[in-house]
């Protein structure tokens, strides 16, 4: 439950191992990293390969440089010898991943999560709601 940052990495991690499913169940309508606190011209403390998954899985689609690959910016990035990127940016990238990753739902509260023994797997109950938080729907993952 939860997709923040730590989530997201664990996220994109898992992606692709083959064998494990996951799902990771978001109350808020969209990824938002640090709101309030992007400070324009502000920039990460730490390099760009302490990205999601750089530093465990260097050929993950999820890592920052394909990130800039997909919106045609890794050439400019790489002649502007900048190890520390924007912290809007980083928040863009983390957005990126967030929505493009199958096992991320967001707007979605869990209401409950039971082990079913017969699939090997849990079953989560959960509620999709809506931008005001209105419920929509709801679902059994």
């Amino acid at each position: 439950m939860g997709a923040g940052p730590f989530n997201l990495s664990l996220a994109a991690l898992a992606d692709g191992v083959p064998g494990l499913r996951t799902a990771f169940h978001e109350q808020r309508t969209a990824f938002h990293w640090h709101p309030g606190l992007l400070i324009e011209g502000a920039t990460l403390q730490v390099p760009f390969l302490a990205d999601l998954v750089s530093l465990v899985e260097p050929t993950s689609p999820w890592c920052y440089l394909n990130y800039l690959k997909t919106r045609r910016r890794l050439f400019p990035f790489y002649f502007a010898e900048r190890l520390h990127i924007h912290r809007s940016e980083f928040d863009d990238y983390l957005r990126w991943v967030s929505t493009e990753l199958p096992s991320t739902h967001f707007g979605h509260r869990v209401d409950a999560i039971a082990w079913d023994a017969g699939e090997g797997a849990f079953a989560v109950d959960s509620t999709r709601l809506g931008p005001d938080g209105e419920t929509l729907g709801r679902e059994l993952t």
